[in-house]
């Protein structure tokens, strides 16, 4: 079975992106992971004493997410492809390379944010580290297509 990773990042691009992922998987019988990585800071707050990590936060920011990773899963469904959700913490380009070699996908399709210097301002910096180390395909959408 053909399998593809699909980083999610709740973009205001995100829609755009999982609509096109629908049309890969849909054209080549994929099976789709949506793979979220969720911030290392999620539970921390600054205040007077420094930093602190209230966990509380960390699960209320950790079930708003898996809620909306849900919503996309259902979109998937709706449309008859085979989807299975994953959230991680950690640093997004090492997750979603860590997280494609595991489960041994055929490619990674992702969009383009363009928010840095050069290539990060072609690409986004996590698509170009993503480009530069990964050992698959990697399928670059362009935030031009995706703000249609």
């Amino acid at each position: 079975m053909n399998t593809i990773l699909v980083p999610i990042d709740f973009s205001n691009l995100t829609d755009h992106l999982l609509n096109e992922a629908i049309d890969y998987a849909k054209d080549t019988r994929s099976k789709v992971y949506l793979l979220h990585v969720a911030s290392l800071d999620l539970g921390f707050v600054i205040g007077d004493l420094g930093f602190q990590y209230l966990p509380e936060l960390e699960d209320a920011g950790m079930k708003e997410e898996i809620f909306e990773l849900k919503k996309y899963e259902s979109k998937l469904k709706a449309e008859s492809i085979d989807v299975e959700i994953i959230i991680k913490q950690g640093i997004p380009s090492e997750i979603i390379l860590q997280e494609a070699e595991k489960l041994n996908v055929r490619m990674i399709v992702m969009g383009s944010h363009g928010k840095g210097l050069f290539m990060d301002v072609l690409l986004g910096s996590v698509s170009n580290e993503i480009i530069k180390k990964s050992k698959i395909p990697v399928l670059i959408i362009p935030s031009k297509i995706l703000n249609k």
